[in-house]
């Protein structure tokens, strides 16, 4: 069983990968630092689960959820973050998580987490409550995925890289969007974003 670790505290993410080999026999886990460098290793592996943080740099864990949903992986993940208020508990389970745990919580609580999404259960068990449907019909999904990809400064390439489409798909989608919100840079194609409150920020 393999299983990505993704969260910029290495600290944290080499002592949860040490809990989880105590925890879950036969399962072998990788640590990435950073989400581009997981969305690099999934180009060529498919873990069986992805515990992921919130709050990271470049991409955070709402922008790698949208990209995970966005390239057809569909990817047991679960969110391990300090900072499970209830708003990111809805925002995290309605952009397509499994489930959430509070980085406070002990090995029998990761265990059981782990084991429960797995098994196709969600954790805890009232997660699916936090479920929203999306409300904002202003721009796709996909590009809400591709804005939040140029917030953080990727160029074209990158984003197609990232989404695993070509740089011809993510210009036409650009160009879409600035037809949308009645701008011409994506300067004031962010700012107009900002401005609507269709970038996500934690």
């Amino acid at each position: 069983m393999l299983i990505y670790l993704i969260d910029d505290h290495k600290m944290f993410a080499e002592a949860m990968k040490t809990v989880i080999a105590e925890c879950i026999p036969h399962s072998r886990s990788e640590v990435f630092t950073s989400a581009d460098d997981a969305l690099k290793a999934l180009c060529t592996s498919s873990p069986d689960l992805i515990i992921l943080d919130l709050e990271m740099n470049s991409i955070n864990g709402l922008m790698l959820l949208d990209i995970l949903a966005q390239s057809g992986k569909q990817l047991p993940v679960l969110v391990c973050s300090g900072n499970l208020t209830e708003s990111n508990k809805q925002r995290v389970m309605s952009a397509g998580a499994n489930g959430f745990l509070s980085k406070a919580q002990g090995s029998g609580e990761i265990r059981e987490a782990i084991t429960n999404i797995l098994e196709g259960n969600p954790y805890p068990a009232n997660a699916d409550s936090y479920r929203q449907e999306s409300e904002q019909a202003v721009l796709s999904n996909r590009q809400r995925v591709i804005l939040t990809l140029m917030q953080s400064g990727m160029a074209n390439a990158d984003i197609a890289d990232t989404l695993f489409l070509s740089t011809n798909t993510i210009k036409t989608h650009i160009r879409l969007m600035y037809n949308t919100l009645d701008v011409n840079s994506r300067i004031e194609c962010l700012n107009k974003a900002r401005e609507l409150g269709l970038l996500d920020s934690l």
